[in-house]
């Protein structure tokens, strides 16, 4: 059996924390990754994993092993580069984090793009729900994007990529229902839909002319999937807060409307990161570039949506 397979096997299988989520990334089946686990341990001649029906968990073996692997697979990957460059080419696999929404409407596009210009290379795009760098180190992701509203000192390098102005959100059908909203503390009187990932102790703060004004908001739907808040509210269902890129078609739809336009939420801006390592495969550095290339563009959606006022 291939060795090296069976080391990225296990190396999937230990950031997953699970034998059918490996299965799933490399599109086989669970029965295969066993076999491939069980054929790696009788290698080593010792046991990599613990396991029961119930969970999973690195033996000291194990722990060596992964610490290592990913290291060894990287430099089996650029000298494999290196070879396969002479004949022009440029293949292989990058991972890409990204938070889901912004994944699905803005950044899949531009993935597509880049796998039309370099049709050797395949992408394994994961969604984020969490905005930490941890995850991205977790995961073995080569490339993050994350959406911040302040990007912290960090051990990876950082390519700007676009603003993500906020807005705060209603259907037409709520406001006329709920009639006027004119100040930031009017807000305490709405149906408010709370972001838990954003404003986890439900404290909006919006930024006027006069300064910054924090309100505490309430509502009867929390989530910590923008999509579904933004769903909740075309229903008329209260008021949300998201970034333009997340409501930019419904707002020229009329699907919702700006509420308190003179307000703005503290802004958001969006990140790619990447390992400072010194040796950028080539697939890599050329999505790189072409991020940078896409980030050099404006954007519709990093500009308040003009019928807002």
């Amino acid at each position: 059996m291939d060795e090296l397979r069976c080391l990225k096997t296990f190396l999937e299988v230990a950031r997953r924390n699970s034998f059918a989520g490996a299965a799933g990334h490399f599109g086989v089946s669970r029965a295969s990754v066993t076999k491939q686990i069980a054929w790696l341990e009788k290698s080593f001649n010792t046991k990599l994993i613990n396991r029961t029906t119930k969970q999973m968990g690195l033996t000291r073996a194990g722990e060596k092993v992964l610490e290592n692997a990913a290291a060894l697979l990287e430099q089996y990957e650029g000298l494999r580069e290196s070879v396969t460059n002479l004949s022009g080419e440029v293949s292989g696999e990058i991972r890409i984090g990204v938070p889901p929404s912004f994944g699905t409407r803005r950044m899949l596009p531009v993935v597509s793009e880049f796998l039309q210009k370099y049709p050797e290379v395949s992408v394994s795009l994961t969604l984020l729900t969490v905005r930490k760098e941890e995850t991205f180190v977790e995961q073995g992701l080569d490339v993050g994007i994350i959406i911040v509203p302040v990007l912290r000192d960090s051990s990876h390098v950082a390519i700007p990529l676009a603003q993500a102005p906020q807005a705060l959100v209603a259907s037409p059908g709520y406001l006329a229902r709920h009639g006027p909203i004119q100040h930031p503390q009017d807000l305490s009187e709405c149906n408010c839909l709370i972001n838990l990932n954003k404003s986890p102790t439900g404290i909006w703060t919006l930024n006027g002319s006069q300064g910054a004004v924090s309100v505490r908001v309430m509502g009867n739907l929390k989530s910590d999937f923008g999509d579904s808040l933004k769903d909740a509210a075309i229903a008329g269902l209260g008021v949300s807060m998201h970034p333009y890129y997340m409501v930019a078609e419904e707002l020229e739809k009329g699907l919702l409307k700006v509420v308190l336009p003179d307000y703005l939420p503290t802004s958001l801006d969006i990140y790619a990161i990447y390992s400072s390592r010194k040796n950028i495969q080539l697939r890599l550095r050329l999505f790189l570039d072409f991020l940078r290339d896409w980030a050099a563009h404006p954007k519709a959606w990093e500009q308040p949506f003009a019928g807002s006022r």
